[in-house]
């Protein structure tokens, strides 16, 4: 027992974080008394690049940290039997009891047909984009950094994406 204050101090000292994952209903709800993005993080059970982000990219404490400071993060199973209300419409999963692969109906609003797929969402819980497949810490503290502070709104050439990926200065990545 006397060694739990001891574990519980270690994993302070190493700034041990986790992204707080809600569902997309609570992240609509929490939107209205404050205004923030989301972060919907979709996933399958099956998807080994999802598991792989869950391991090497959301768990990084920083980054973990920025996500819970800056949106709210929500994590959607696409082939789950969540049922959200969104702008007006509910969205479930009627076809999982005949198929267990059945994707959401949320998903095919969405149009997530790759997993992972991150998709933000404004303050208002407009979708801004979606950003399909397997994201590096590297590269998820991009598209992290750049949606927060709005940095996307003047990025519209294809050399304005590169220029900006080019000369990104990483924050989040620890020491």
């Amino acid at each position: 027992m006397k060694l739990f204050p001891i574990i519980f101090l270690l994993f302070s000292a190493l700034g041990f974080s986790q992204v707080n994952w809600m569902t997309m209903n609570e992240a609509l709800e929490a939107q209205k008394k404050e205004p923030r993005k989301i972060l919907m993080k979709s996933y399958t059970d099956w998807c080994p690049n999802c598991k792989w982000m869950d391991k090497y990219a959301f768990a990084k404490a920083d980054i973990a940290k920025f996500i819970n400071e800056n949106y709210y993060p929500v994590s959607f199973n696409a082939e789950g039997t969540e049922v959200i209300n969104y702008k007006g419409a509910t969205y479930a999963n009627p076809l999982k009891k005949r198929n267990d692969r059945a994707q959401h109906q949320f998903a095919e609003f969405i149009k997530i047909f790759e997993y992972p797929t991150l998709v933000f969402f404004d303050e208002k819980g407009t979708i801004i984009n979606p950003v399909a497949g397997k994201l590096d810490a590297k590269k998820l503290e991009i598209y992290i950094t750049m949606l927060a502070d709005e940095t996307y709104k003047s990025i519209n050439t294809g050399q304005k994406w590169s220029d900006y990926q080019r000369n990104f200065k990483y924050k989040l990545q620890g020491k």
